[in-house]
């Protein structure tokens, strides 16, 4: 496997304590501290019902951020109880690309490798951005004197997250602000580092369909050129056939049992993205045809724009993964099979029967990885902004 990518998946995953290798007593410190830091926030988020009066303005401003750290909470933990499951995807798929021998299946996995480290530092590049807003949102108008969200008397209110500690927030808010930093940089780096190492996995598993496709062209190549007969191309075409078989085989019973770690969880963060991004397609229909508040519309935009970005990656790939299975299939279905050895003709048999079967990578049985689910999510979003709006109506 790339190193290069192996370098970026590691230190997105030390930086919040899931690299799943070196689990320390200081390292499973770190996690739980982490963990208790996004609960905690949590519950201060909650705290604001007891002593502020409910509105429906109110009741949305707190659900749209408590539902997106709930998010962050849900992955962070999942992720944590289930490193042993990250370990064991990694161990498995650099053993599977240290078995190529050919130099074409190499350059292969090398350039799906590339892949991931590109998408790996395009998703870096745009949570660091959406990072530096929000880090700058709290302490702009405290510099600069610029009245973002409410009086200059009221610095607590700087903090785009509303809450309750039962405190002096005024006389501690650099606290409260601090606070605020190590859940939003925890939170942004569980969404950055869980995305980052997912999407690289899928896109190892797009790379060894690539692989098993090519090794059933260089079959097709020999079947198409006449030789057949020939005892050693018998030989040749049995063995790239069983490979193409074996690796097809091996990855869908990975994908399988990776996903039975996480499906559960994942089909439960399905539904907090589509909640999340309904309030906060309302917060920015607030800011914008209500109160024209500009802090508002950038905090809100943000959000919706990651959890956005989330969905469309996490679609995206899977979308890809059906692709280059059906690939595999499309392949064989070119292969004068009716020439091959009877061995031979029951391996692209056993390929054409599991074609017949639509394939998709599957959260908790219902829901499917693909564009055409995205735009169903993205329209189930919009359906429950227009319910709320007809609630506030």
């Amino acid at each position: 496997m790339d190193t290069q990518f192996l370098y970026i998946h590691r230190l997105s995953l030390v930086a919040i304590g899931l690299w799943p290798y070196h689990r320390t007593m200081l390292v499973q410190l770190q996690s739980s501290v982490f963990s208790f830091m996004l609960i905690s926030y949590i519950i201060v988020q909650l705290t604001a019902f007891i002593t502020t009066e409910w509105t429906l303005d109110f009741i949305v401003e707190i659900l749209s951020t408590l539902f997106f750290l709930l998010l962050c909470a849900v992955q962070y933990n999942c992720f944590w109880i289930n490193t042993h499951a990250v370990k064991r995807i990694l161990d498995n798929l650099q053993y599977i690309c240290s078995e190529l021998r050919d130099d074409n299946e190499i350059a292969i996995i090398k350039r799906y490798g590339h892949i991931a480290k590109c998408i790996a530092n395009g998703l870096t590049l745009l949570g660091m951005c959406c990072l530096i807003i929000f880090t700058l949102v709290p302490i702009l108008p405290r510099i600069f004197g610029i009245l973002f969200l409410v009086n200059k008397s009221e610095p607590y209110r700087y903090i785009y997250m509303k809450t309750e500690y039962f405190i002096d927030q005024e006389k501690y808010f650099y606290f409260i602000l601090l606070h605020l930093y190590a859940v939003q940089y925890i939170g942004g780096g569980t969404l950055l580092g869980s995305g980052i190492v997912l999407t690289g996995y899928f896109t190892y598993f797009c790379g060894l369909f690539n692989i098993a496709s090519y090794r059933i062209k260089q079959a097709m190549q020999i079947i198409n050129s006449d030789k057949i007969c020939n005892w050693k191309n018998k030989r040749d075409i049995d063995k790239k056939i069983s490979h193409a078989v074996d690796i097809h085989r091996t990855i869908i019973e990975f994908i399988e049992v990776s996903l039975y770690t996480f499906e559960g969880t994942y089909f439960l963060l399905i539904g907090l993205i589509v909640i999340c991004l309904s309030l906060h397609l309302f917060g920015i229909f607030q800011a914008v045809c209500v109160v024209y508040n500009m802090a508002d519309i950038v905090i809100h935009c943000s959000f919706a724009v990651g959890i956005l970005v989330c969905s469309l990656g996490g679609n995206y790939v899977g979308q890809a993964v059906t692709d280059h299975y059906n690939d595999i299939f499309s392949t064989a279905y070119n292969i004068r099979w009716y020439i091959t050895p009877v061995r031979v003709q029951r391996l692209i048999l056993f390929l054409l029967q599991r074609g017949t079967k639509p394939y998709g990578i599957k959260l908790g049985g219902l829901y499917t990885l693909s564009l055409e689910n995205f735009a169903s999510l993205s329209t189930a979003s919009i359906s429950y902004f227009t319910i709320i709006y007809s609630l506030q109506k």
